[in-house]
């Protein structure tokens, strides 16, 4: 765990220095970012992905490679056309996705400090990034530009997620999603949803598992002969918390659109990707999309921190970034995950 401890405790120092001196925050943003793309770049096996793209990058013409998208077959030929090897491709896409999701916290965060903090503490932030490359990367270019859908120059943000979507073909599906979020919802509906996918997320998705196991495309076939669980009821800690959260942002949004409108959207999608986990919980693949909407609370956590005028949400939203850095902390210890021991090719 020491390359853990490593990098949480230049973090912290960057950030300290920040708090202190914000003279020092272009050069504490810039070592952050070489930071966190140097840890996942070097890495040496973390990933439960890591075997495939590896397999994928090794043999460009092979079965694996052949699933990706057009966009990946043609990277990875481009990288052995110039004769370098997987781990500068793994810096390549940790690159593009850091650097995105800087990009879109600086544009959208109230604080990007606290925003980083999230995106490395919130289990399924920065260490999904090394599991999910091709999606995130997609992801990423989302989130980085967001701020257009904001500013109303919907032409070109449907044009990027296109863009997106050749990195990674499920982007496609926030085509429809985020028009459906820029949709206000009062708290009462948002609350009934988020009740009903968690007590009947295992029946809806017994409804539509058959259609959208056929419908997927052929490269997911392998993910569905190794993770399809028939669905079934779920009442774990995580996905209770998570409800939990998205009630607590639901139920504080009357109070915080007052002073920015543009929150009532974050909360929204959150709660929009916690009934997609709801309904998703069992089935590997699909579960994967909740991820899109669920990055947005990266800019939701430091946002609503800085609207909230009472001392109690204050304190409520700190404790869901402690609860969220309890799962990630769990889920790095965690035996049955890549991450226990950590490997470099620097060390």
């Amino acid at each position: 765990m020491l390359p853990y401890f490593v990098l949480f405790l230049l973090l912290a120092v960057l950030f300290i220095a920040d708090y202190y001196d914000k003279r020092f925050r272009p050069f504490v943003l810039s070592v952050a970012a070489i930071a966190l793309i140097v840890f996942s770049g070097s890495r040496i096996g973390m990933g439960r992905d890591y075997a495939l793209y590896e397999e994928a990058f090794q043999y460009p013409e092979g079965r694996t490679a052949l699933f990706f998208e057009l966009t990946w077959q043609w990277i990875n030929k481009g990288f052995h056309l110039l004769n370098l090897d997987f781990h500068f491709w793994l810096l390549f896409t940790a690159a593009i996705t850091i650097l995105l999701m800087f990009y879109g916290m600086k544009k959208m965060s109230h604080n990007i400090i606290v925003s980083i903090i999230a995106f490395v503490l919130i289990y399924r932030g920065y260490f999904e990034t090394m599991n999910l490359i091709r999606q995130y990367v997609a992801m990423s270019i989302i989130f980085a530009s967001f701020p257009l859908f904001l500013s109303q120059k919907h032409i070109y943000f449907f044009s990027l997620i296109g863009i997106a979507a050749l990195f990674h073909t499920s982007a496609l599906y926030m085509l429809v999603l985020v028009p459906l979020t820029a949709k206000k919802l009062n708290t009462s509906t948002m609350v009934g949803l988020l009740i009903a996918t968690l007590i009947f997320g295992a029946l809806i998705l017994n409804s539509i598992t058959e259609y959208a196991v056929s419908a997927l495309p052929e490269r997911y076939g392998f993910y569905i002969e190794e993770q399809f669980t028939a669905a079934g009821s779920s009442s774990g800690i995580y996905q209770l918390f998570l409800n939990i959260t998205a009630i607590f942002f639901a139920i504080i949004q009357p109070t915080v659109e007052k002073k920015d409108k543009k929150i009532a959207q974050f909360i929204l999608l959150y709660v929009a990707s916690i009934c997609i986990y709801n309904m998703t919980i069992c089935f590997e693949v699909g579960m994967r999309l909740m991820f899109y909407p669920f990055i947005f609370i990266f800019i939701l956590i430091p946002n609503i921190y800085t609207l909230s005028d009472k001392k109690w949400q204050k304190v409520a939203i700190s404790a869901i970034l402690i609860m969220f850095s309890l799962f990630m902390f769990k889920d790095l210890s965690n035996p049955m995950e890549p991450y226990i021991t950590y490997k470099s090719i620097l060390f």
